[in-house]
């Protein structure tokens, strides 16, 4: 499918088409208490809208018992922020929840079966960096083994009870060469309603603001690169996602003014924000020595508190935008 018609396609299936839509989406949930204290803090009290779940992470199966909690809460209209919900017009539909696929942190849920050239000496996957640098190209002799890490992690979330509503990756690995013809596998053979292409508008000198970041600002324009061949491939394949994203270059410093240069003009049915909130680091010493280190740890309280300013709802009816799901776009 040509890319115009998948966004015209997107456009069509975002709502009531009476102006923008803006899913507040966090990363990362399961990865640890902190984590997941304040992504519900951000559901419950604040304008969250969506999460997405790290399967293998040590606290994912707490954070799933949980979500049930709060799909009863938000259905019983016991959220405290269910009047400023109205008031932004959010779909009365459940939040969205979907796979955060990762590679790069912990350990593999098929165990042995992953190939110990992707891992590091102690058995867990390697960062983000290092995994590029093993698959190389676009294609690898590990391919099988990695979609069946993913799917496994997936069906992780369906054994539990909970269907994705979409998919993204932890740390961007889902825009790899190697994984380009993988992720489209996964949509189609689990019915993923969507998944996010993280192509950010302007994402270079976006990258320098708050302050001077020069590896930052180079760290963008490779994200830029693979996120725009990652797009073209998932429009492709007419697999449907938000027709504008924003946090690629700014992962754990999103803050106000950020936000409104975003919303400034929106040029879109249907933007993503990615967001990283949290409480104050409580991570065990077995966490962190497994591989779960949260390098953006100090940062999370101030996203959380984002969430929760009355100054972001504020900015929110001024300009007349409407809360969103990504879940919905296929339905």
């Amino acid at each position: 499918m040509p890319a115009q018609a998948a966004r015209k396609r997107t456009s069509a299936r975002t709502g009531d088409g009476g102006g923008p839509r803006v899913v507040l989406h966090a990363d990362d949930l399961g990865l640890n208490r902190a984590v997941n204290e304040g992504v519900f803090q951000g559901l419950r009290q604040g304008l969250l809208t969506s999460a997405s779940l790290l399967a293998n992470a040590p606290h994912a199966a707490e954070a799933l018992a949980e979500w049930n909690d709060l799909l009863h809460e938000q259905t019983a209209g016991q959220l405290p922020s269910a009047e400023l919900r109205r008031q932004l017009h959010d779909p009365r539909q459940p939040f969205d929840l979907g796979i955060h696929l990762n590679l790069t942190q912990g350990r593999p849920l098929i165990g042995s079966r992953y190939p110990a050239e992707l891992l590091d000496r102690a058995g867990r996957f390697p960062g983000p960096f290092a995994l590029f640098g093993r698959l190389r190209g676009v294609s690898t002799p590990f391919a099988a083994q990695i979609e069946a890490e993913l799917c496994r992690q997936v069906e992780f979330m369906l054994d539990h009870g909970r269907r994705p509503t979409h998919l993204n990756g932890h740390q961007y690995v889902e825009m790899m060469p190697a994984l380009a013809p993988v992720v489209p596998r996964i949509v189609e053979k689990y019915a993923i309603p969507a998944v996010r292409a993280p192509v950010e508008r302007r994402a270079w000198p976006a990258s320098f603001s708050p302050g001077f970041r020069g590896a930052n600002a180079g760290l963008a324009l490779v994200k830029r690169f693979y996120a725009a061949k990652f797009r073209r491939e998932i429009d492709r394949r007419g697999i449907v996602h938000p027709d504008a994203f924003f946090g690629s270059s700014h992962a754990g410093c999103i803050d106000l003014p950020l936000i409104a240069r975003f919303l400034a003009r929106p040029r879109f049915s249907l933007g993503e924000i990615a967001l990283h909130p949290g409480c104050a680091a409580q991570d065990g010493p077995c966490d962190v020595d497994d591989g779960w280190r949260d390098p953006l740890a100090a940062a999370r309280p101030h996203e959380l508190e984002l969430l929760l300013a009355p100054q972001l709802a504020e900015l929110f009816l001024r300009q007349r935008l409407k809360l969103g799901r990504v879940g919905g776009l296929a339905a």
